[in-house]
């Protein structure tokens, strides 16, 4: 009996060979597609490896935490107008108003 893969087998890289072609790629004047080419790869996976060994590019393991928002109180109870409180949403062709108590 014989087994046929399903589709072409994933490639698996040592630490090593990903750190000599990701060094050729940031000669000056290295080719990208060529580069990726001449060692089996796809230019988006040579270019996703760049990016993962850049210092501080990737996400860490450290907690993320929520940042509260704080809302001071302006100090009045409406405008001086007299329409009471609103939201005003301003755009280049039109400003949009939306009263107090509005759902």
């Amino acid at each position: 009996m014989d087994v046929i893969p399903a589709g072409p087998m994933r490639r698996r890289w040592s630490a090593e060979a990903k750190a000599q072609i990701i060094a050729s790629s940031f000669e000056p004047g290295a080719n990208i597609a060529q580069i990726a080419r001449t060692h089996g790869l796809l230019p988006q996976q040579l270019y996703a490896w760049r990016h993962d060994s850049i210092p501080g590019k990737r996400l860490t393991s450290k907690k993320l935490g929520f940042v509260p928002a704080v809302i001071e109180d302006a100090g009045g109870t409406g405008s001086a107008d007299g329409r009471g409180d609103e939201i005003v949403i301003r755009t280049t062709a039109l400003a949009i108003h939306v009263p107090s108590g509005a759902s």
